[in-house]
């Protein structure tokens, strides 16, 4: 629950617009924006993330700090990687990205700090409510957001509100297993994840099955076999190289492949698909994959779509979360 410890006047956000700051913070920067009606409400702010659980506390309170030396702020929301505790507002699982994070009452310590309510959530989460709001998604039944990157993440949300698990770690779609025979080694530890398939390590190991006796001769990709990155690929493919073109139609396949399997679970109005990946992804391909492999009476009405926020969805999303849940607080009283 959020708790208005500044006794923020909640007529006063609704009639006046004012914003909440959304914060997301990542392995390696933090940044920050003012948040109203699910769009950017200043320009994004942002600093290198510092070592150590102190350190990045206090750089998030003085990026706070800072939007309330000009503005008056309804709230705080914060998208973290690693696995949030949304009640308390704890880390409970971190990532290799932010080390020692896990166990930080972020929300505790940023609601005794700036007496403002606080949120903080997952970061996939975060993009998955900020690119359902601004795609006004927020009415329907089922919205999954598939974030394909360095590995793959996701958000679901069930009639306008996020699911987060029973132990919060709803979501983490990127560890479906989808093959049987201990090919591949996922980060988690575990072999064969859709994460070891449809990341982008994914399309590079699938780049480098198919450079398998291949020569320098056959493609250029050939000089590049123990370096390889998706930006290689990606370039050839653009060039016209066979092997590439084999490459990126064999990782649509494997993007379709975990989608298909959502798709079957949750039966969604509409699949967002961002990322880093999501460049490469041809989405009438994709499409085409996910619905030839669907049960028709699922497959008929899916959408299929590109995000329409991008790198701004975790803030965008951390900021609306705030402002709705003191709204939903507003109709309760």
């Amino acid at each position: 629950m959020i708790t208005n410890s500044a006794n923020v006047n909640i007529d006063s956000i609704i009639k006046n617009k004012i914003p909440a700051v959304g914060i997301d913070l990542g392995g390696t920067k933090i940044r920050a924006a003012l948040i109203q009606d699910a769009k950017l409400a200043s320009e994004p702010r942002q600093v290198p993330t510092p070592l150590g659980p102190d350190n990045i506390v206090q750089a998030i309170l003085q990026l706070v700090q800072d939007f309330q030396k000009d503005h008056l702020l309804a709230g705080i929301g914060i998208a973290t990687a690693g696995i949030v505790n949304c009640d308390t507002g704890d880390i409970i699982g971190s990532t290799g990205n932010l080390p020692g994070w896990t166990g930080t009452p972020l929300k505790q310590v940023l609601e005794s700090k700036t007496l403002l309510p606080t949120v903080v959530d997952n970061d996939a989460n975060a993009a998955a409510y900020g690119e359902a709001s601004a795609g006004h998604l927020m009415h329907a039944k089922c919205v999954c957001m598939v974030t394909l990157g360095t590995g793959i993440g996701g958000g679901i949300i069930f009639d306008g509100q996020l699911y987060r698990g029973a132990h919060w770690g709803g979501g983490e779609i990127g560890h479906l297993k989808i093959a049987h025979n201990n090919q591949r080694l996922c980060t988690c530890g575990l072999f064969d994840c859709w994460e070891a398939y449809g990341a982008g390590i994914g399309l590079v190991n699938t780049g480098k099955e198919l450079l398998r006796n291949i020569t320098a001769d056959q493609t250029p990709l050939a000089a590049k076999l123990d370096t390889l990155t998706t930006y290689d690929i990606s370039q050839a493919y653009k060039a016209g190289d066979m092997i590439a073109k084999k490459a990126i139609n064999t990782w649509h396949e494997h993007v379709a492949t975990g989608m298909v399997s959502l798709a079957h679970i949750l039966d969604p109005d509409v699949f967002i698909v961002t990322g880093g990946m999501a460049d490469l992804v041809d989405f009438e391909l994709l499409h085409e994959m996910i619905t030839d492999r669907c049960l028709p009476r699922i497959g008929e009405g899916l959408v299929v779509q590109n995000s329409v926020l991008g790198g701004m969805a975790g803030i965008i999303g951390a900021g609306q979360i705030v402002l709705d849940l003191l709204l939903q607080k507003a109709g309760k009283n």
